[in-house]
């Protein structure tokens, strides 16, 4: 049966990061259309894997009592001032009226709609994203001992998965950079929520990470 958790898990994530990004790079619909057909197959497959394991939803996403969680917030404070040395070091790289111009065309944002999208990466689709990849990816393979190939398959994945959405934005050594970042980001985050035994630390931690990073993207949108 766990060996057929990782079968699962993989097939999920192939075609869940082949579909989306059919979706960003030939649909190409709105954000919200584009939303919402990831949450469909999020949870078609999470309610698919809870049904054919027999596992609680709670248990599926790892969706336990959070550890005592002090630390977690210097951690978060760390994450962001990471982020914010990053930018620094590569603002003078990126093209910012490239990164604008594709959030108000592709992503179809405006000053009147974004503050509402940008909530919604900093709250709902930070939870999906850490359901999907940190809790149910990992521990299907996890749970047979496989931690190690758990936490370079569901960070490998995250990374792959999120190619789609900044390919355009930046130029090759750039994007290089960024991929190799998620990647470093996707395993930061399972280490996080082992530590504290629940998705719900990494969550918050990834919808800080989230919340600073729409920072940017207001700043682009209301002053740029």
């Amino acid at each position: 049966m766990k060996i057929e958790k990782r079968a699962f898990a993989t097939l999920a994530a192939l075609v869940f990061v082949a579909l989306m990004g059919f979706v960003e790079r030939t649909l190409a619909p709105a954000y919200w259309l584009k939303s919402l057909l990831k949450a469909s197959a999020i949870l078609l497959i999470l309610g698919t894997y809870a049904s054919a394991y027999q596992t609680s939803w709670r248990e599926t996403v790892y969706l336990r009592k959070m550890k005592p969680a002090k630390a977690l917030y210097v951690l978060i404070a760390a994450t962001l001032a990471v982020l914010a040395l990053t930018f620094l070091l590569t603002r003078n790289y990126l093209d910012l009226a490239s990164i604008r111009r594709n959030l108000m065309t592709k992503e179809r944002l405006t000053k009147e709609n974004c503050l509402f999208v940008f909530a919604y990466i900093a709250t709902v689709n930070s939870f999906l994203e850490e359901a999907f990849f940190r809790g149910c990816l990992y521990h299907a393979f996890a749970e047979d001992g496989g931690k190690i190939a758990g936490l370079a398959f569901s960070s490998c994945a995250f990374a792959a998965y999120h190619i789609g959405i900044v390919d355009g934005w930046l130029n090759p050594g750039i994007l290089a950079l960024c991929v190799a970042g998620l990647t470093v980001a996707g395993v930061f985050l399972q280490l996080v929520c082992e530590r504290y035994d629940s998705v719900k630390a990494s969550w918050l931690v990834h919808g800080c990470a989230n919340l600073a990073i729409d920072a940017l993207g207001v700043l682009l949108i209301f002053f740029y």
